[in-house]
């Protein structure tokens, strides 16, 4: 059972880490390279879609594609700078972000992330109005904001039936406000995993269990003042 547990929480943390990424929906400031339609079958050695997953953002209902690209990174790279121009780009660590303007008032979404040598790089695709009205009310499913916060994204995925929420402008020190959430959250029966909250130096982020109901809890506090938590069902 131990070893199950351990099992789901490096896959959630996964699984959180990337569509995080996807998630944030990197914001559009306009300009750079623009296309009438998607450029997504020129990118060389990309497959077809493996997973579809749908979700709400801000209450549009969006879809979400993942593929895989049978190209090395640094080919793919030299592609993506031949394609788009600079403000459609962003580099990280074994990814990169695309952004840019398809059929006049779309905008198409790219996240590809490196699988390693030997590995194709996995492809997320998302195509969204150039803009999403505001997000609403905070969901109940998730932790109350900390003082000062304003709501930022909220997406529901029916098929899994998860939230995901982002905040911005939240006071206080992320451990400490890690330290509030985690004292509400195991009053009410959720258990933290990693205890970060309890640690000297104290964390940022914490994932939480709550047996009775089956579910899984991810919480984080970014040190600029932005935050978010996803929850969703689990199964043993």
């Amino acid at each position: 059972m131990k070893r199950k547990i351990v099992l789901l929480i490096l896959f959630i943390g996964l699984a959180i880490s990337l569509r995080s990424e996807v998630f944030t929906l990197w914001p559009w400031k306009g300009g750079g390279t623009s296309s009438r339609e998607s450029l997504a079958e020129t990118i060389p050695g990309v497959g077809p879609v493996l997973h579809t997953e749908k979700m709400s953002v801000n209450g549009v209902d969006l879809e979400l594609t993942v593929s895989a690209i049978n190209t090395d990174f640094v080919t793919l790279t030299e592609f993506l700078l031949r394609t788009f121009q600079p403000e459609n780009l962003q580099f990280g660590p074994g990814s990169v972000k695309t952004a840019y303007q398809v059929g006049g008032n779309l905008v198409e979404r790219w996240l590809m992330v490196d699988g390693g040598p030997g590995k194709p790089v996995t492809f997320f695709r998302i195509t969204s109005p150039e803009k999403l009205p505001a997000p609403g009310e905070w969901p109940s499913e998730l932790p109350e904001l900390p003082p000062g916060a304003a709501v930022e994204q909220i997406i529901r995925f029916p098929g899994r039936n998860a939230v995901y929420g982002s905040f911005r402008n939240s006071g206080g020190d992320p451990a400490a406000l890690l330290r509030t959430v985690s004292d509400r959250l195991q009053l009410t029966g959720w258990t933290p995993l990693g205890r970060e909250a309890e640690t000297l130096s104290g964390g940022s982020g914490e994932i939480f269990l709550r047996s009775d109901e089956k579910k899984i809890l991810w919480v984080n506090f970014g040190s600029n003042g932005v935050g978010a938590a996803y929850i969703r069902p689990y199964l043993k």
